[in-house]
């Protein structure tokens, strides 16, 4: 059950914060903070990571729909045990349901957050990578180092 309240909150904070981005930037300037390395700038991705293959959404659409699937019976029905597993695949599926929901709702994810020059993504995009920063690592032998 938590971790289904993790995957939520994910989800809740990523829709809340693209409305907001979409309320305050949409058409708007950018806006910088330190001297433009860290910067709010509101775009709509139709392709993938970094925005590779734009207009390609109907793919990733479905890879999405799948990666969702995957996650959720992982998650809830694959009978894990390792705490950290479950909350990187936690935030892994709160992440990819933001993503998803924008893609369902407008064909295109909603992107604001740009630090330096790297490409711009949301906070769906975090957790995605934080989540499965957490499952590679546990792949890759992390409990020894946390006990687990």
């Amino acid at each position: 059950m938590q971790y289904f309240l993790i995957a939520s909150v994910v989800f809740v904070l990523d829709r809340l914060s693209k409305f907001l981005a979409g309320v305050g930037y949409r058409g708007g300037h950018p806006i910088f903070f330190r001297n433009g390395f860290f910067s709010l700038r509101y775009v709509k991705n139709s392709g993938g990571a970094f925005g590779l293959f734009p207009r390609k959404s109907y793919l990733f659409l479905a890879i999405t729909v799948i990666a969702v699937g995957l996650l959720a019976y992982l998650l809830f029905f694959s009978g894990l045990r390792q705490t950290v597993t479950k909350l990187g695949l936690a935030l892994l599926l709160g992440g990819s349901l933001g993503n998803l929901m924008d893609r369902l709702l407008s064909g295109a994810v909603v992107d604001f957050i740009q630090v330096w020059r790297a490409p711009i993504f949301n906070l769906a995009d975090v957790a995605i990578v934080t989540g499965a920063g957490l499952v590679v690592f546990m792949l890759a032998g992390g409990s020894r180092f946390i006990g687990q």
